[in-house]
């Protein structure tokens, strides 16, 4: 069971020139149990009561939302790979989907990585008219087992998870079909662990890489191999320092997790501590001051010493001109700061969206394609492309 609380313990004032910038502790106290988010009261009258199946209780856990998705939205390039003979067939959208299809579901379809603790895998797709459905899926060996409490006597037992065994995760990501202006798709990815931006990049570049879709031309008289690659960009093309600067910045938050070897409470029942620390700035900054502010954001995240750093994470906050907040995730491996902050400054500027309201429990792995969920990745596609 987690426990997910405010902290506290970093509520001085961290001042910066022209901006002033200031922790905050919020009241709210949540437990999530089997991924479910709600007010707990010692007398767990706010509680749901258990499910019957262990198998449905694994697979509702590892603190995945189940009535809400947060959504990355970003654009999409396949081209040719730099190496290409010139004025080569380039490939296309059509080629990355055939590539993904040839592979789905055969025993050599699945990228293996991290010394085969990891893998990733794509299935099914489908062709849904104006977008392409395609059900992600990723395991990881390396994820903890799980705790089951019953809310009628509050005893806690392993999931019993095999040495074997690891973490299945699902997601649903939708590519429109049609390219924009400079030839790039929309594309949108329902966000769970182990399944974002860098990890399609790397599958979908690993599927292109196969000898079978490789393609030839032929160059005075003799047939060149080539290949076809993929980036990704943000939303609307922005860095994230191009958004900071054009918009209003709301707040930063730093999220983080610290693990308790010894629980919290005296029945042992909460393993890990979920905190937060809120900046709040709510101001315009100009180039400089997006720099200082990334920098001196940067310096406390790796400073943090309550958390875990692998598990801690720095979130941006933008009011846009039309109103929209938009959320950007921080992230920069450099290790010297100034070349971090430039880093993470000119990165990508993905867009978050979310979509909620479903009539039954989002889970974290699926059967299938599930239409809830595609009706509403493709509503917000449709809205996004009308703006």
């Amino acid at each position: 069971m987690t426990l997910a609380s405010s902290h506290a313990g970093h509520n001085a004032a961290w001042p910066l020139d022209c901006l002033q910038t200031r922790a905050l502790a919020a009241s709210r106290q949540t437990k999530e149990v089997t991924g479910i988010q709600h007010s707990f009261r010692e007398d767990c009258s706010q509680t749901q009561p258990l499910l019957e199946a262990d198998q449905q209780w694994y697979y509702r856990f590892m603190a995945l939302p189940t009535s809400y998705r947060w959504v990355s939205i970003g654009k999409l390039t396949i081209r040719n790979q730099k190496t290409a003979p010139e004025r080569a067939p380039s490939f296309l959208l059509t080629d990355l989907i055939a590539a993904l299809g040839a592979k789905a579901g055969l025993p050599g379809g699945m990228r293996s990585f991290q010394d085969d603790d990891r893998r990733m895998w794509c299935n099914p797709i489908v062709d849904d008219g104006e977008y392409y459905s395609l059900l992600m899926q990723a395991g990881d060996k390396k994820v903890s087992d799980v705790v089951f409490i019953d809310f009628d006597t509050l005893n806690a037992r392993n999931g019993g998870k095999r040495d074997s065994e690891g973490g299945h995760f699902c997601a649903h990501v939708i590519i429109q079909k049609a390219p924009d202006a400079l030839g790039k798709h929309l594309i949108l990815i329902e966000k769970v662990p182990n399944i974002h931006f860098s990890s399609l990049k790397a599958h979908f570049n690993w599927v292109l890489n196969d000898p079978g879709v490789k393609k030839t031309f032929e160059v005075n008289g003799r047939e060149r191999q080539y290949r076809g690659t993929v980036e990704f960009e943000g939303y609307q093309s922005k860095t994230l320092r191009e958004a900071m600067t054009s918009g209003t910045i709301q707040e930063l938050e730093f999220v983080g997790s610290e693990r308790l070897d010894g629980g919290v409470d005296e029945d042992d029942l909460i393993s890990e501590t979920i905190h937060e620390v809120h900046w709040t700035v709510k101001r315009r900054v100009d180039a400089d001051g997006a720099q200082r502010l990334v920098a001196k954001a940067l310096r406390f995240l790796r400073g943090w010493e309550d958390v875990e750093a692998e598990k801690s994470q720095l979130l941006v906050r933008i009011k846009a001109e039309n109103g929209q907040i938009k959320t950007a995730s921080v992230t920069a491996e450099a290790e010297e700061i100034d070349d971090a902050t430039t880093e993470a400054l000119e990165s990508a500027f993905y867009l978050n969206e979310i979509i909620g309201d479903f009539d039954h429990p989002l889970t974290q792995r699926y059967d299938g394609l599930r239409e809830d969920v595609l009706l509403k990745l493709r509503a917000k596609a449709r809205a996004l492309e009308a703006r």
